[in-house]
């Protein structure tokens, strides 16, 4: 009897130390309050001077899996390297001045162990990088059968890309899902806003936020919404905002809400998320704002391949209207759209 208890106390002492280190990544970080990030910056970067307006671009690329892929399936290096060849190749047609990425592997087992941020960095020739961590796992045990399909290692998060050179850059941690137990958190992702400062010349600055809300839990992406407009609130009134990214959410405006034949699941039916960010003051989105009379179909973004649903936004704040915007019809790089606009500079 004494031997049977020793085994099992032994076994799940095993297994404590398995599900602590596979639930960990960080080197110690507490990833809710981490607040690195890694900035890169190309070997022959000179900083451009700017023009009389800015080119933006935001997208996001799925984890170079392609469209139509999800994020809990394995892909080969070689897939990625060709899914990220043609999300540059769209990327230096529109030529941005920033392009604001989500969902950006480094060193995980699903994307054939491929830098997708230096990958992607060294193809579109854009001189200075920001990264920041919202997901890294030493092993994720999903799907949880057969075991040959884990997910495995992740290091994952969204990254802003600049012709100017970074003058900060910083991660600002939002909440997991509260309904969620403990133990799936230590697995789930942590979210967060990417803040940097550009230096677009001497003395003028630009605030950059990049977003990417929740997409499985309501109550929490509201709650990112809100912790965005508080967020807001602490950047200078005076320098020009620009915040981008994959909300996860429709618009007030939005003909379908419901019902949708990829996720029959998902209801947008009460959802206030993009409500509550258009509260800030003095935040105007590109097409919601600048573009009222452009057709729903054309600002959709989600999936890729049909789109019926717009999941992807571009507000600004101290800056003139846009002069231009679309959504570009690619449907092969990744499951979304990416948006581009101009947007004059004062």
């Amino acid at each position: 009897m004494l031997k049977l208890i020793i085994a099992l106390l032994l076994l799940a002492g095993v297994v404590i130390a398995a599900y602590v280190w596979a639930s960990s990544g960080w080197d110690g970080d507490d990833p809710a309050r981490a607040r690195d990030a890694e900035l890169r910056v190309l070997p022959d970067a000179k900083p451009a001077t700017p023009g009389s307006q800015l080119t933006v671009m935001t997208w996001n690329v799925a984890f170079g899996g392609g469209a139509g892929k999800q994020p809990t399936e394995r892909h080969g290096a070689a897939d990625v390297r060709a899914n990220l060849q043609a999300v540059a190749e769209v990327v230096k047609a529109a030529a941005p001045d920033l392009l604001f990425l989500q969902e950006i592997d480094r060193a995980s087992d699903r994307s054939g162990d491929v830098d997708q941020l230096r990958v992607l960095q060294d193809a579109v020739g854009l001189p200075y990088a920001c990264f920041v961590t919202t997901w890294r796992l030493h092993y994720l045990p999903f799907p949880y059968w057969p075991p040959s399909k884990h997910v495995g290692r992740v290091w994952s998060g969204q990254a802003i890309l600049s012709r100017f050179p970074i003058a900060s850059c910083e991660r600002i941690p939002l909440p997991q899902p509260a309904e969620q137990p403990w133990w799936y958190n230590r697995f789930f992702l942590h979210r967060s806003l990417q803040v940097a400062r550009v230096t677009l010349a001497e003395g003028r600055l630009a605030q950059l936020v990049n977003v990417h809300t929740e997409a499985f839990s309501q109550p929490n992406r509201e709650e990112h919404a809100r912790r965005l407009v508080t967020e807001l609130a602490r950047l200078d009134p005076a320098t020009p905002v620009i915040v981008a990214g994959d909300f996860n959410a429709v618009p007030a405006n939005a003909t379908q809400r419901s019902g949708y034949v990829d996720e029959p699941e998902t209801d947008f039916g009460t959802d206030q998320t993009i409500a509550l960010v258009k509260s800030a003051p003095g935040l105007r989105e590109v097409f919601l704002d600048d573009a009222p009379e452009i057709p729903e179909a054309e600002t959709l973004t989600f999936p890729a391949e049909a789109p019926s649903r717009r999941l992807d936004y571009l507000f600004t704040r101290a800056l003139p209207a846009a002069t231009a915007r679309r959504v570009v019809p690619e449907a092969a790089a990744s499951d979304h759209r990416p948006i581009v606009a101009t947007i004059p500079l004062p």
